[in-house]
């Protein structure tokens, strides 16, 4: 066993070699680092599969085919063919289609390659080809190999010439390391960097590189940050301070309160090692709030991040407001849930995980909401839902709604979510108009539609809202500018297939149309100017679900965004997009 450990850990020999034959020199330095990769880094090591063929073909397929990285990258491998005469050129592809150029890596009459997907995740097929264009079934690689790790021992050493950056040696199966010394890139083959540039170096980060790109990273800050997202939010004497964690080990933050944005002149207020606190501040006035980031050997940030605060006093405290909904049997909307008569409560419906029951509130006058409240609330269903009843497969959207507590159907310690919903107001907001449909077809600003057949009601997710039949027509003239953004409610009750959901038209014949593409199981918008954005997939909406979509149009690009309930999921799509122009109508039904 000793024995066959050194053979194991030695370094083969390098044979003797021409003066002068660059090209020798680089085949005997490839032998000798994949050999090395071999022997010392065997994990890095892929070998074929054969491709299962028909039987018919008569060229013998590649034999030892397998795939090895080393410093200078990843390197195919495989046996000449017994009938190299004939042979016309091995095919290197990403797939199976032999002779197409999509998917195709090389065409050679060597037996080694070194080209290789751009991917750490990828299929390499090799095949033989001959000169009379018969082939061989061919063989298939399937490699993973691992993104470079984190360098380590990362050290800043000065000398007479400038500064050495050293870390532990590059891996095997890396090419180099890129060294970024104040965010300027410098590539090097091995693991120490002298930097000579005259500029101060406040941060060092290396990160080795292979092939496919860059892994991950080590810095070493030799100027503490700025404190970056410094905000401060007010409520009444109460103050939130919030800010982005600086990347340091063992840093704590100071806070001071001026006059002026002057951090000598300021007085502390308080030291905290977390990047968020509340603190009482009951002094009215104006000030400015000032942080900077300190390291355990004392040392500052150079600049102190401030924001400007007026505390003004309020005119009115908190309101409670207490709505007692058992006293009115839960008439409010709810949304995945029902009301047991019998028991005189709430319940979730069958196979639903998140339900919402809203209710009006009527505030006696304009507040400013910020907070929620979260509760645990006790409770109990009649679902006999059971193991045998679980039809669908555990990666599935169904298996990730679906949560087991304790004893089947029990519900203690379930939380509840209680909002404040939204604000439905134009005075004073950039808005073009809300359209509530809330048994009527008037806007808030007193636009009535241009076009309304066979509009009928039905209760949504917020409140009563128009049910779009094969049949209805609504549509409305508006204005709406070159760039704008559109969002609205649907509920589905039963699926949706294919579907045109709204459109927006201008008097050019420019058009926008947000859909629902059923085989694709996405929400799409399509435009005039051919440019299609698509949402990624989102769960097949054959069933019972509330959606809340949108559409932002900005100078440059086009973006869509669908919310949905049920599964609790967010999906968008974006596509670079000059705006269409100005709109004149919107449609709520297929128009085009």
């Amino acid at each position: 066993m000793a024995d066959e450990k050194a053979r194991i850990l030695k370094a083969p020999d390098l044979p003797t070699v021409v003066k002068g034959d660059g090209r020798y020199l680089m085949t005997l330095l490839r032998q000798f680092l994949t050999e090395t990769a071999r022997e010392v880094n065997l994990a890095n090591g892929f070998t074929a599969e054969e491709i299962k063929s028909d039987g018919t073909s008569k060229v013998p397929d590649v034999r030892n085919f397998h795939l090895t990285f080393d410093r200078l990258g990843g390197l195919l491998e495989w046996d000449h063919t017994s009938k190299l005469d004939d042979l016309a050129y091995y095919e290197i592809r990403t797939n199976q289609n032999v002779g197409s150029d999509v998917g195709l890596l090389e065409r050679t009459r060597e037996n080694t390659s070194t080209k290789l997907p751009l991917t750490y995740v990828g299929h390499v097929y090799c095949y033989t080809i001959l000169k009379n264009k018969e082939r061989s079934a061919g063989t298939v690689i399937t490699y993973t190999k691992a993104r470079p790790v984190a360098p380590t021992d990362l050290a800043l050493t000065k000398d007479q010439q400038g500064v050495i950056v050293s870390f532990l040696a590059i891996p095997l199966d890396c090419i180099g390391a890129n060294v970024y010394v104040n965010d300027t890139k410098y590539t090097v083959t091995d693991n120490l960097f002298l930097y000579t540039g005259g500029e101060v170096i406040k941060t060092v980060r290396v990160a080795y590189y292979d092939q496919f790109g860059e892994g991950e990273s080590t810095t070493i800050w030799c100027e503490i940050p700025d404190v970056t997202g410094f905000i401060v939010e007010r409520n009444d004497s109460q103050l939130y301070f919030y800010w982005d964690e600086v990347p340091i080990h063992g840093v704590h933050y100071v806070v001071k309160v001026g006059s002026i944005p002057d951090w000598d002149r300021a007085l502390t207020i308080f030291d905290t090692k977390d990047n968020k606190h509340r603190y009482i501040y009951p002094n009215i006035g104006e000030y400015y709030m000032l942080i900077k980031a300190v390291d355990e050997h004392n040392n500052y940030s150079k600049n102190a991040t401030y924001v400007y605060l007026t505390n003004q006093k309020d005119e009115h405290k908190n309101v409670i407001i207490e709505l007692d909904q058992k006293a009115v049997a839960y008439s409010g909307t709810k949304v995945g849930m029902y009301y047991d008569a019998a028991g005189n409560q709430l319940k979730l419906d069958r196979d639903v995980g998140h339900g919402e029951y809203i209710i009006d509130v009527q505030l006696p006058q304009k507040y400013r909401a910020r907070n929620w409240l979260d509760f645990a609330c006790i409770g109990q269903t009649n679902d006999t839902l059971c193991f045998d009843d679980m039809a669908w497969l555990w990666d599935s959207e169904d298996a990730a709604r679906t949560v087991w507590n304790g004893t089947v159907g029990d519900l203690n310690g379930v939380q509840v979510h209680q909002e404040i919903a939204r604000y439905v107001g134009t005075t004073g907001d950039n808005i073009l108009d809300v359209i509530e449909l809330n048994d009527s077809l008037t806007s808030t600003k007193g636009t009535s539609p241009t076009d309304s057949h066979d509009v009928v009601y039905a209760q949504g997710r917020w409140h009563a809202g128009l049910t779009v039949g094969d049949t209805t027509r609504l549509a409305y003239a508006y204005s709406v500018p070159e760039t704008f953004s559109l969002s609205f409610y649907a509920t589905v009750k039963s699926g949706i297939g294919d579907a045109m959901i709204a459109t927006l038209e201008n008097d050019n014949g420019g058009f926008l149309v947000i859909g629902y593409d059923a085989k694709a199981s996405c929400f799409y918008v399509r435009g005039s100017d051919g440019v299609t954005v698509r949402t990624a997939k989102i769960a097949p909406a054959n069933g019972r679900d509330w959606y809340t979509l949108a559409v932002s149009q900005s100078e440059t690009a086009r973006t869509l965004y669908v919310y949905s309930l049920n599964y609790d999921k967010i999906v968008a799509g974006n596509e670079p997009a000059k705006p269409i122009g100005t709109f004149s109508a919107v449609y709520f039904y297929p128009k085009l």
